[in-house]
């Protein structure tokens, strides 16, 4: 089973991942969705920053439109694949993903996968 997570605006893929509100956490057992549901960022609260706290969900990959690097670095120590450039309606991205149609933007993205830093 792979774990993805999303981060969540209004159901649109957030435009950062540690400053959402919400991530969307799908299950996939042979290319499809069996479970999904919404889990609340905790910020940098309790189950540590975004990164750990993903990981600690047992999250294999995460898809995103921007990922600052120390963030970046956080994933790659937890074993956490990530893909940035994600943009629109989040499950229409899971969906892509699974279906190997996934179109990426780098439109608004700065050096570190990130705009807002």
């Amino acid at each position: 089973m792979m774990r993805i997570a999303i981060p969540l605006a209004d159901g649109d893929v957030a435009p950062h991942v540690g400053h959402c509100r919400s991530y969307l956490i799908a299950d996939v057992e042979d290319g499809k969705v069996v479970h999904t549901e919404e889990v609340a960022n905790p910020g940098h609260g309790p189950g540590g920053p975004p990164p750990v706290f993903l990981a600690n969900q047992g999250v294999n990959l995460v898809l995103a439109w921007g990922i600052p690097q120390h963030a970046r670095e956080l994933f790659r120590r937890h074993g956490v694949e990530y893909i940035v450039g994600c943009h629109g309606e989040a499950r229409r991205v899971l969906q892509d993903y699974l279906a190997g149609t996934l179109k990426l933007t780098d439109q608004g993205l700065e050096g570190d996968g990130c705009s807002c830093h």
